[in-house]
């Protein structure tokens, strides 16, 4: 068969190595572009809402300052705030996966290994969006709880 012009012989490592370089491999690309993609955008976002949020408490941070509460006590305010709220969303996709990955078309198996690097990337994204809030919040002078 080999030595016929228009058929092409391939051995099981063979093929499987062609599937994995043709279209499965171009879908996990896709895939991961699109989960870097939707991490970022999270962070951003999670970032932006801190923010907020500390913008909001301005005055209060003022005020603690003012009294003398060490910095590193305003830091684990905002970066506590950051962590619950991830833990919260993470929360909630895992209950919401639960409910509807049986309903996929394809099964969908999420092992324990799994959790724990989407826990450990929540976790990173909590700090990395605390960021912004805690320098603003470093940034308050004690004497604007006064004004």
């Amino acid at each position: 068969m080999e030595g016929w012009s228009d058929v092409t012989t391939y051995t099981g490592a063979g093929q499987e190595e062609l599937l994995l370089k043709g279209s499965v491999d171009r879908a996990r690309r896709q895939i991961l572009l699109f989960r870097v993609l939707l991490t970022i955008i999270s962070t951003v976002i999670m970032a932006l809402i801190i923010y907020t949020l500390t913008l909001d408490k301005l005055h209060p941070i003022a005020l603690l300052k003012l009294i003398g509460a060490p910095n590193h006590t305003i830091v684990g305010l905002i970066l506590q705030q950051s962590l619950i709220m991830g833990a919260l969303a993470f929360g909630v996709g895992y209950l919401i996966g639960l409910r509807l990955f049986p309903m996929f078309p394809r099964r969908v198996l999420v092992t324990n290994d799994d959790l724990l690097r989407v826990a450990g990337i929540v976790f990173l994204i909590s700090v990395l969006a605390s960021l912004l809030g805690i320098w603003k919040a470093m940034r308050v002078a004690p004497n604007e709880a006064i004004g």
